[in-house]
């Protein structure tokens, strides 16, 4: 039981630092040149631009960031997005482990069911 003891810590740990992460983001922020050619035929390079992308429904969604404090503002959210993700993936270890040690030791806590409501026929049928 010590050990259970200490998972139920632990995923408490985890869901109070989960609560703290408040504004979180998918994706990267990178830097973009772009190649062109003027009108006497001199290639050169605009740039560089700051561009954050992330993924949306197997597409790539890009949006260009035009201040440092933009461009700052988005890298501690998606570094917030990415220890959301490792605070959840750990989460679930910890809450399978928690799951086995209560089978293993008998304690199962039964969840209550939340009763659907039960349609009311009425009299016409």
């Amino acid at each position: 039981m010590k050990a259970l003891a200490q998972l139920e810590r632990r995923r408490a740990a985890l869901m109070e630092e989960l609560g703290q992460l408040v504004c979180v983001r998918r994706g990267s922020v990178t830097e973009q040149v772009v190649k062109a050619t003027s009108a006497d035929g001199k290639r050169y390079q605009r740039g560089p631009y700051r561009v954050y992308s992330f993924k949306e429904k197997g597409r790539t969604v890009s949006r260009r960031l035009h201040t440092a404090e933009e461009v700052g503002l988005y890298r501690e959210q998606i570094r917030d997005g990415r220890r959301f993700q490792e605070l959840t993936a750990e989460l679930l270890r910890v809450g399978e482990a928690i799951s086995d040690a209560t089978v293993e030791a008998g304690t199962v806590k039964k969840t209550p069911h939340i009763r659907s409501r039960k349609t009311r026929k009425t009299a016409h049928g």
